[in-house]
C-alpha cells in the first residue's frame, strides 16, 4: 500500500463511493497513480462487501454454552489441583536419579568386583566352580536398574503424551 496522497484522491474516492462509472479522465488518472488506484479498489471492495447478503447466524443453545462453560471451569480446577502433583513427579524423578548416582558412587568398587568376577565365570571352563557374587549388591543393582528404567519409561510416556513434568 502506498502512503503518499494525491490531489485528485478525494474526487476519485467520492466518485467510486457513489458506484457510478468514472469519467475517462479519472480512469486515466487511476492507471497512472497507484495511491488513487489502491484507494478506489478498497472503496469498490467495501461496496461489494456491504451489498452482499448477510447469512443468518444461529446462536447455540444456551444450555450447551452453559455446559461448556462449566466443563471448562471444571477442567481448569482439575489442572490447578493437579499442578502440585505434577511438580512432585519431577521432584521424584530427580530424587530417584540422585539416589541412583549416590548408590553407584557408594557401591562402585563392589559393582566393579562383581562384574569382573562374573565375566570370567561365563567364559571359564565348565569344570571350574563360578564365584558367588554378593547377593546384596545384586539386589541393589537390580532395584536401581528397575527404578531407573521405570522412571525413564514414565518420563517418555508423559513426553509423548504431551503432558508437562
Amino acid at each position: 500500500m502506498t502512503h503518499r496522497t494525491c490531489t485528485a484522491e478525494p474526487d476519485i474516492l467520492t466518485a467510486a463511493a457513489d458506484g457510478a462509472p468514472l469519467p475517462p479522465a479519472m480512469e486515466a488518472h487511476l492507471r497512472s497513480c497507484p495511491s488513487c488506484r489502491e484507494q478506489a479498489e478498497a472503496v469498490r471492495f467495501m461496496r461489494r462487501l456491504s451489498s452482499a447478503p448477510m447469512a443468518a447466524h444461529q446462536y447455540p443453545d444456551p444450555a450447551v454454552v452453559w455446559w461448556k462453560a462449566q466443563l471448562a471451569r471444571r477442567w481448569q480446577a482439575e489442572r490447578a489441583a493437579a499442578a502440585p502433583i505434577e511438580r512432585m513427579r519431577g521432584i521424584e524423578l530427580g530424587a530417584g536419579l540422585i539416589s541412583l548416582a549416590v548408590f553407584l558412587i557408594w557401591q562402585w568398587r563392589g559393582l566393579v568386583d562383581m562384574v569382573s568376577r562374573a565375566i570370567p565365570t561365563a567364559i571359564a571352563a565348565a569344570s571350574e566352580m563360578p564365584q558367588v557374587a554378593n547377593p546384596m549388591a545384586v539386589l541393589f543393582l537390580l532395584c536401581g536398574a528397575a527404578s531407573v528404567g521405570a522412571m525413564i519409561l514414565v518420563a517418555l510416556h508423559r513426553r509423548l503424551r504431551g503432558a508437562p513434568y
